[in-house]
């Protein structure tokens, strides 16, 4: 696991804005998993013996199940708990549209991706955000690497009327369980557990100073 630093905005701004956020009560939406830029590293099996699974039936079958687990498990993909808020809006509908056009040819890789936060910069300023206020958070995924058996995401809390993003730091979490769906589904609930357990304090003292 390893923080990113984040150098995209000026000391007074971040201060300002994450402060709010790390209150717990300031208006907030999930926003989703942002898959379109991930790389999938490895061999992706349904099942042991099942053959491999093409790209496109990632990007059409289980990009939008991995959104839909946050929605409709909401206990154990504890998002709201995760960053201790009072209220939680989700509207995924951006992000659904987003992962839906993604190239299927551009998904496979064979080294992991070298992402930073600038990236998620760029990235999020292209994102339409209209009619949305307050804060958003997001997952960004990077890749999905059976070689090493774990997931990697940067999660990003942006102020959604300037698209600045406030908070970015990049997580990994373990694989487990059958099937492509609970198996990457569990580096997602890996990462959330470990920022409930220990990284949302850590971020709470290092953002707002």
């Amino acid at each position: 696991m390893v923080a990113a630093a984040l150098t995209v905005m000026t000391a007074t701004v971040t201060a300002q804005n994450i402060r709010e956020f790390f209150t717990g009560a300031a208006e907030t939406t999930w926003l989703g998993i942002d898959f379109s830029h991930v790389k999938l590293i490895g061999e992706f099996t349904q099942f042991k013996d099942a053959g491999p699974i093409d790209p496109q039936e990632i990007r059409d079958r289980y990009f939008p199940a991995w959104n839909s687990l946050i929605l409709n498990e909401p206990s154990k993909y504890d998002i709201k708990g995760m960053f201790q808020l009072s209220n939680l809006e989700t509207n995924i509908d951006m992000i659904t549209k987003l992962n839906a056009e993604t190239p299927p040819k551009n998904l496979t890789a064979y080294e992991p991706p070298k992402y930073s936060c600038d990236d998620m910069r760029k990235w999020v300023e292209a994102y339409n955000l209209e009619g949305k206020k307050g804060f958003g958070i997001v997952f960004v995924a990077e890749a999905l690497n059976k070689t090493l058996d774990q997931g990697s995401f940067y999660i990003l809390v942006i102020d959604i009327p300037s698209k600045t993003i406030q908070l970015c730091e990049h997580m990994t979490g373990k694989t487990s369980g059958i099937g492509i769906r609970n198996y990457w589904a569990a580096s997602i609930d890996h990462i959330i557990t470990s920022v409930k357990k220990s990284e949302y304090k850590k971020w709470k003292t290092e953002y707002v100073k």
